[in-house]
């Protein structure tokens, strides 16, 4: 029962991750490079917004999928591992780098909440008030779009990063290691 409990939490973790990673790959090699084709400054930023809305979405839904396999499998960690008996959480490479994983992951959700809900709606907000015909000061958009940019690399990297720490955690003799 344990072995299916795992791979279903396994499965669960991988397809929010898939959901939460994907768009970000979309957005970043696919819809920024193919945007700058759509000279119609309007019609531009009104796709950005409609396709950045739905990535939150997804992304949030994959974030939401994350959480919840990420506790259970926490949870069964020593079941599953140890079969129910063992040492304290940090006294495996499972429990320090899952900490370090954690940890890591509070700095991406920081970048991606900075992102979210003030840098990314600021850009948005700039594009709109240019595609309007307002006067925008062009040194400020430029400034936004960059922290946007590295933003959005940053929080990717990162993302990334926790991947592969989580790899690490799914290796048994890796993971089970005394430290």
């Amino acid at each position: 029962m344990i072995e299916t409990l795992h791979a279903a939490l396994i499965w669960m973790h991988l397809l929010g991750v898939a959901l939460f990673v994907g768009p970000q790959f979309f957005l970043a090699f696919a819809w920024v490079p193919a945007s700058r084709g759509i000279e119609h400054l309007p019609t531009r930023v009104a796709a950005m917004r409609t396709i950045t809305r739905r990535f939150g979405y997804v992304g949030g839904v994959g974030l939401l999928l994350i959480a919840i396999a990420g506790t259970g499998l926490l949870l069964s960690w020593r079941d599953y591992y140890l079969g129910g008996e063992g040492a304290g959480f940090f006294a495996y490479r499972f429990g320090v780098v899952f900490a370090v994983k954690m940890t890591v992951l509070v700095v991406m959700l920081t970048l991606l909440g900075l992102h979210t809900f003030f840098v990314g709606p600021l850009l948005l907000q700039k594009l709109e008030a240019q595609a309007h015909g307002e006067e925008v000061d062009e040194a400020a958009l430029r400034r936004v779009r960059l922290q946007s940019m590295a933003l959005s690399i940053s929080g990717l990297a990162l993302t990334l990063i926790i991947m592969a720490l989580g790899a690490s955690l799914a290796t048994y003799r890796f993971s089970i290691q005394e430290f």
